[in-house]
């Protein structure tokens, strides 16, 4: 970005949606839910910055890459295309979604994490006489 060019911010609606996201993303039970959380909360970001946005037809055009740890999320190309430059560039926009998987990725690992140990005390003890 050039000295001098307008950079636009959206923290504003960010913060709009923070606390209820993270309400949600606490009281999600299973890690393939964290994804749908993540993306219904990016795509109601993206409403908020862009309101003649179609909700269903884009739902497919948000993704949840927990194996992702850098990203955490990708965007279509048609996404990408629709947003313009000007948002998808010269904004914060990104940096936000960023945030919001990083959370989202926290809250999978710990759910995983959860499944594992109780997996583990779930397994039957030899039956070795013991």
């Amino acid at each position: 970005m050039k000295k001098g060019e307008k950079f636009l911010s959206f923290v504003k609606y960010e913060k709009e949606l923070e606390s209820e996201y993270r309400e949600k993303l606490s009281s999600v039970k299973r890690p393939e839910e964290v994804g749908v959380i993540f993306m219904e909360f990016a795509i109601r970001l993206l409403k908020k910055i862009v309101p003649d946005l179609d909700e269903k037809e884009c739902i497919e055009d948000v993704s949840f890459v927990p194996e992702d740890e850098e990203v955490g999320f990708m965007l279509s190309e048609r996404l990408k295309k629709f947003l313009k430059e000007e948002i998808i560039e010269k904004s914060d926009l990104m940096a936000i979604l960023k945030r919001m998987a990083s959370e989202a990725i926290h809250r999978y690992k710990k759910i995983r994490a959860d499944e594992e140990r109780t997996e583990l005390f779930r397994r039957r003890p030899d039956v070795t006489g013991r």
